[in-house]
């Protein structure tokens, strides 16, 4: 009996051939048994996508032809056919449309009370000290306006002074800059009354630091003149006054190029500085009334 598969050796075996409609039993020779046990643990075992589908789309190809052979012309079809449906795909969807950056526009705050603003920037010390900065700036969100400050030498909103921008109505942006000034009043009425712990222990971690430091960036020295600010507002320092602290912040470099300045010279200039201010603040003490209120 000849093998049933290339009907030219004997049949030395039987095999079972899987079809869709019923298993048949056949008797192959040694070589066609191998090739078709071959033939199921490859068709189980080895896929391959085809070349140039979008991410999360595949065709498998189970052995079609011979080692380097083409596929069947039936198979190719698919393919082309497939690849140019995603292409036209591609093409009527096109690529996806930038979202255009909405502008803000700045809200000028130059006829803003003095003791709340430094320059035309807000000074809002108060609510950070009380830690209700955040609370506010999530709010001003939801109503499209934003406090942005001034990110220098590793401290993020340095001073706590910020640019008030918005995208809503103007006379919105002109409430609520009222409404922050309300809250930012209250907050320095409780560091005084309610929180003097909390106002003095950043006071006079601020007085020591000018004191000692023996190196002082710009981004820093602006930072620790903030609470300074407060408590010269409120009379509770001797030897320095307002007028000192504001001139000191107007002229502090808040550019950041210290940051590309080779270690060297930003030392120095560094140095320079906590120097200067360790002479400057030597004879700056709480006054009478920061006493009775820190001491």
């Amino acid at each position: 009996m000849k093998c049933e598969l290339c009907h030219q050796h004997d049949a030395e075996t039987a095999i079972i051939l899987k079809a869709k409609d019923e298993d048949r039993e056949l008797y192959v020779c040694k070589a066609c048994a191998k090739r078709e046990r071959m033939r199921r643990q490859q068709k189980s075992q080895r896929t391959r996508k085809a070349p140039g589908l979008p991410p999360g789309m595949s065709i498998s190809v189970t052995r079609v032809g011979g080692d380097g052979d083409a596929p069947p012309p039936i198979i190719e079809a698919i393919m082309n056919a497939m690849q140019g449906m995603v292409n036209g795909l591609e093409k009527a969807v096109g690529e996806p449309k930038a979202k255009k950056t909405p502008e803000y526009r700045l809200f000028p705050c130059s006829r803003v009370e003095a003791a709340y603003r430094v320059g035309e920037r807000l000074h809002l010390e108060g609510l950070h000290l009380i830690g209700e900065l955040d609370a506010v700036r999530r709010a001003l969100h939801a109503l499209d306006i934003e406090l942005e400050g001034c990110d220098v030498d590793g401290i993020r909103d340095a001073g706590h002074v910020f640019d008030l921008k918005y995208l809503c109505p103007q006379e919105r942006a002109k409430r609520v800059v009222s409404d922050i000034l309300d809250q930012e009043h209250n907050a320095r009425e409780r560091l005084c009354v309610e929180l003097a712990r909390v106002f003095g222990d950043s006071l006079c971690r601020a007085l020591a630091v000018m004191k000692n430091c023996r190196l002082l960036s710009p981004g820093e020295f602006f930072d620790l003149l903030s609470p300074l600010r407060l408590a010269a507002l409120e009379n509770m320092l001797d030897g320095v006054g307002v007028k000192e602290i504001d001139k000191w912040m107007r002229e502090c470099d808040l550019s950041s190029r210290g940051d590309i300045m080779p270690q060297d010279e930003r030392d120095r200039m560094d140095a320079e500085l906590a120097d200067e201010m360790n002479e400057r603040f030597e004879d700056v003490v709480l006054g009478d009334d920061g006493e009775g209120r820190f001491l």
